[in-house]
């Protein structure tokens, strides 16, 4: 029959063809032998392990997954390219050095080693940790590294280990700030709960002296016992309404409401003023002064909370300086102005020095205020762009 054979097959099969000639006992040429061999499963099988393997090196890409096999005894094993790249390597053969590259950290990489070990040993079948990898920047990311021994006959050389690394640099990171969150919420719940235990004490203080004074002062018909009584009223009116203050302040500055009015302000002008409000403040034998800067100086900032700032650090000079004198002041540099609060008192602790700008904090119990001032200052200060 000549011609082609019908089919009822559809599309197209993959063929191989060999071919070869065939010869006489003279050396005559007989015939021609053509052989085809049906590729086709073979070629599919083929192309889908390739799709596969190109897609699953998108994969490993796109969520920085690595995957090694590897025997130790032979040295052998292959890689993806993404497993040297979470480790900051370039790609190259698996050797024995697999996992313990000079990008480690110090640390996990003298960890790694032991891990190693134990693995070829077959003290470890499985073993998985977090790894410090350095960047070219000089930081280091995180790495997730699982190595599992697949298959363990070291007599007839074969320790077959498999391993998986994938980069969790992003994960460390939201569980840091989730870590921090979680002991910020802790610390502002203890310290609130301490604040309220405060008040309760700090309030409860100045109005009873105020309601006891009071009903002293109505009894009384002696005049210097009066004037005494009212001096003590007063005295308790200013701490309950200083109190009240800082109250409302803090939670202006937790509602982020806290008001700055910038306008024209006279350093020297602004610095005597507070000086002479609190001049009668100052305890008997305390020289409270100004130390002018300069002879003139004006610059624009909210006027009403750099008099606060200064005034409480002049008010805390106050309650802790029996002799000697307080000073205000302040020096011009090239691009700022420093003010300043210098006094004779009993000083803080260089240790606790980092300490009294938190809120609630208090150095001394038997002082009265409510550990907020500081804290307040501190964020009128960064609020005007100053240091602190």
């Amino acid at each position: 029959m000549k011609g082609y054979y019908e089919t009822d097959n559809q599309g197209t099969i993959d063929l191989i063809t060999r071919a070869t000639t065939l010869y006489d006992s003279k050396g005559e040429l007989l015939n021609y032998l053509f052989i085809n061999i049906d590729n086709t499963e073979t070629s599919n099988a083929f192309s889908k392990i390739q799709e596969f393997q190109n897609m699953f090196s998108v994969i490993a890409d796109f969520a920085e997954v690595g995957f090694v096999f590897w025997n130790p005894l032979k040295e052998d094993g292959f890689a993806i390219d993404q497993w040297f790249k979470n480790y900051n390597v370039d790609s190259g053969r698996v050797s024995n050095v697999i996992g313990i590259y000079s990008t480690l950290h110090p640390e996990d990489r003298k960890m790694m080693l032991d891990v190693i070990q134990s693995l070829c040993s077959g003290k470890l079948s499985r073993y998985s940790s977090e790894l410090r990898v350095l960047n070219p920047d000089g930081s280091f990311k995180w790495l997730r590294s699982t190595m599992i021994v697949r298959r363990y006959e070291p007599e007839e050389d074969i320790i077959d280990i498999v391993g998986v690394n994938f980069n969790i640099t992003e994960l460390k990171e939201v569980e840091d700030k989730l870590i921090k969150a979680k002991e910020k919420a802790e610390e502002s719940d203890r310290l609130k709960s301490a604040f309220l235990a405060n008040m309760r004490h700090e309030i409860r203080t100045p109005l009873n002296a105020i309601v006891g004074f009071s009903g002293l002062l109505v009894d009384t018909a002696d005049l210097d016992e009066k004037k005494q009584y009212m001096a003590i009223v007063e005295e308790n009116n200013n701490l309950l309404l200083q109190l009240i203050s800082d109250i409302l302040d803090l939670a202006k500055v937790e509602a982020g409401t806290f008001e700055m009015v910038d306008g024209d302000v006279d350093t020297n002008q602004l610095c005597m003023d507070i000086v002479q409000a609190m001049q009668m403040k100052a305890p008997q034998g305390v020289e409270l002064r100004f130390e002018p800067g300069a002879d003139d100086f004006h610059f624009i900032s909210a006027k009403n909370r750099i008099h606060q700032v200064i005034s409480n650090f002049v008010n805390n000079a106050i309650k802790f300086t029996s002799e000697g004198f307080i000073a205000v002041g302040y020096v011009l540099r090239p691009d700022e102005i420093e003010f300043y609060v210098q006094d004779t008192g009993i000083g803080i602790d260089p240790e606790m020095q980092t300490e009294i700008f938190g809120r609630f904090v208090k150095l001394n119990s038997f002082v009265h205020g409510t550990g907020l001032g500081l804290s307040i200052c501190q964020s009128i200060v960064q609020q005007l762009g100053g240091g602190g």
